[in-house]
C-alpha cells in the first residue's frame, strides 16, 4: 500500500515584503500570524541616558513605514503607571522610591530587584501577546537589561512560552561622548520621573540612579556570542558598530538603518513640482513641462529657500564660532537639491543657482507610475475603467495600477528606501522636488503615519514642508 507523505514545513518564510511578495500563507506579503519564526523581538540594552528610546522611536518609525507592523513596549512606562489596582498580581514592595526615583533601582534590595523583574516580564508578555496573536511583526522591548542575569531571564521567558519562537536581536546603545552624555542627562530632567522636581536635586538623584545601574552593568559580548545570540552594539549613536550573527531579512534591515544614524542639525525641505500642463488639465502619470504658473512657483520657491537658508546661517553662526568647530554636528553651508527625472520636477529646480546648490536627479523620486492610466483624468478612469477605479478607491495603499510598470504606494515605499537611508546618513541641508504621491510617502516616514493614513494624506500643490531632525 502506498503511503503519501506530507512534508512538514520547517522554519520561517525566507522573505515577506508587504505588497511585493505573495504566498499561500501570506497572500499580501504581511508576515502571517502562524509564521512566528519570521517575526522579530528586539531587546534593548544599555545604561540610562544612552539614547535607547530615541533610537527605538526612529527605528520603529522606519520599520512601520516599510509596512512591517512594529510597536515599542517600554518597561519604564509600565513602571510609572503600575498600581495594585491595575494589576493585583504585581504589588510594589515598600521603599523610599516615592521620594527618590533612584532608590527604586537599588541593586542590593532583593524585593526591589524582584519587583523590577516582574514589571519587565509583564511588559514582555504584552509584547509577545501582540506579536503572536494580534498581528504584530516586530516588538521592541525598551528597557535597560544591563545585567547578564536579566537578559537570561528575558530569553528564558520567551523560550518557556508554548509554540514556535520568534527571532531575537539584542540591541545595545553605548555612549562615551561626554558632550552627548551631558545633553542626555539634562533631557532626563524634563522626563516623567523628574519634570516636577528641583533641577539640582533631580540631577543628583538621576546620577545616583545611573550609579546603581553601573554596579550591575555587563555590556553585550562573550556571553551572548557563546550562546549564539544575535546582537548589535551601537556606540555614540552610530560612531562605531559591533554586530554578531545578524541573520534574516528584518534583522539586516535594522542594522542597515542603524549604520546611517547621525545627530547633525540640518533642514530637509520637501516640495511638489510646480504646476505642469498635465496638472492643469487634471491628467496623471506623464512627463509634462511647467505652465507659466508652475514657473512662477519655481522662482518663488528659489527665493523662499534662499531666505530660509540665510536665516538658518544667521541663527547658528554664533554657535559655530563659539565652538570653533563643526564636529559633523552643524552645517552652515552645504545645500543639496534632489529632483525626480521628470521634466516638471527638473524645471522647478532651474531657478536655483548651480554655484550655490548641488543638484541631482533621481529615478527613485519619479511620480507613481499609473501604467495604462497615464494621461487620463480620474473622471475618465472612473468612466472608462470602472473596475480599476473601484479597486483604487477601496485600498489606495495596496492597489497597483494595471499595465507595464504600474505601481502602488508600497512600490514607491520600497524604491524610496535608499533615499531614506541616505537622508538619515547625510549632514547637508536638502530640498527634494518631487510629486504628490512621493511627497505623501516621504511625509508618512517623517511624521510616523500609520499605513491607513498614508494614501489619504492631503498635500497642497504649491506648498513646501520643512523637517528638522531633533534628538529630544
Amino acid at each position: 500500500m502506498d503511503t503519501k507523505l506530507t512534508p512538514e514545513r520547517k522554519g520561517p518564510s525566507t522573505l515577506d515584503i508587504p505588497g511585493l511578495t505573495s504566498s499561500s500563507i501570506s497572500p499580501d506579503g504581511y508576515i502571517a500570524s502562524r509564521d512566528i519564526g519570521a517575526k522579530l523581538v528586539i531587546v534593548m540594552v544599555g545604561l540610562p541616558a544612552r539614547g535607547k528610546s530615541y533610537i527605538v522611536k526612529k527605528l520603529a518609525r522606519y520599520l512601520n513605514w516599510l509596512q512591517h507592523e512594529t510597536r515599542i513596549f517600554n518597561v519604564g512606562d509600565r513602571r510609572r503607571t503600575l498600581t495594585a489596582e491595575t494589576n493585583p498580581l504585581i504589588v510594589p514592595p515598600s521603599s523610599s522610591s516615592s521620594t527618590s526615583p533612584a532608590a527604586f533601582f537599588d541593586p542590593t534590595s532583593p524585593s526591589l530587584v524582584n519587583f523590577r523583574d516582574q514589571i519587565a516580564l509583564a511588559t514582555l508578555d504584552s509584547l509577545l501577546d501582540w506579536l503572536m496573536h494580534r498581528g504584530g511583526t516586530i516588538g521592541i522591548l525598551d528597557a535597560t537589561n544591563i545585567s547578564q542575569r536579566r537578559r537570561q531571564l528575558v530569553l528564558s521567558h520567551i523560550k518557556q512560552r508554548p509554540g514556535p519562537e520568534p527571532s531575537i536581536l539584542f540591541l545595545e546603545s553605548c555612549c562615551f561622548d561626554q558632550d552627548l552624555l551631558r545633553r542626555n542627562f539634562l533631557l532626563k530632567l524634563s522626563g516623567p520621573d523628574y519634570k516636577h522636581r528641583n533641577p539640582e536635586k533631580a540631577l543628583a538623584d538621576f546620577c545616583q540612579r545611573v550609579s546603581n545601574y553601573e554596579k550591575l552593568y555587563v555590556p553585550l559580548g562573550i556571553a551572548e556570542e557563546e550562546q549564539g545570540i544575535p546582537y548589535v552594539q551601537m556606540i555614540d549613536v552610530g560612531r562605531k558598530m559591533n554586530t554578531h550573527m545578524i541573520r534574516g531579512y528584518l534583522a539586516t534591515h535594522v542594522v542597515e538603518y542603524l549604520l546611517n544614524f547621525n545627530l547633525s542639525e540640518r533642514q530637509i525641505w520637501i516640495s511638489c513640482n510646480g504646476e505642469s500642463l498635465d496638472d492643469a488639465a487634471g491628467k496623471i502619470g506623464r512627463t509634462s513641462c511647467l505652465t507659466g504658473k508652475g514657473r512662477q512657483y519655481a522662482r518663488a520657491l528659489s527665493e523662499f529657500i534662499q531666505e530660509q537658508r540665510d536665516k538658518w546661517s544667521a541663527k547658528h553662526l554664533p554657535q559655530a564660532r563659539l565652538s570653533n568647530t563643526n564636529n559633523g554636528m552643524l552645517n552652515l553651508t552645504n545645500f543639496r537639491i534632489w529632483t525626480s527625472m521628470m521634466p516638471q520636477a527638473i524645471e522647478t529646480a532651474l531657478p536655483f543657482p548651480d554655484d550655490l546648490y548641488e543638484k541631482k536627479e533621481m529615478k527613485m523620486l519619479d511620480d507613481l507610475n499609473v501604467g495604462n492610466m497615464a494621461g487620463l483624468t480620474f473622471e475618465e478612469i472612473q468612466t472608462l475603467h470602472p473596475t480599476v477605479f473601484a479597486s483604487h478607491s477601496r485600498n489606495k495603499l495596496l492597489h497597483r495600477w494595471p499595465g507595464v510598470g504600474g505601481e502602488g504606494y508600497v512600490d514607491v515605499i520600497n524604491r524610496l528606501r535608499p533615499v531614506i537611508i541616505e537622508l538619515e546618513r547625510m549632514t547637508d541641508h536638502l530640498l527634494l522636488v518631487t510629486h504628490k504621491a512621493v511627497v505623501r510617502v516621504l511625509l508618512a516616514y517623517f511624521l510616523g503615519l500609520q499605513r491607513h493614513e498614508l494614501a489619504k494624506l492631503d498635500v497642497a500643490k504649491n506648498s513646501v514642508f520643512c523637517l528638522e531632525p531633533r534628538t529630544d
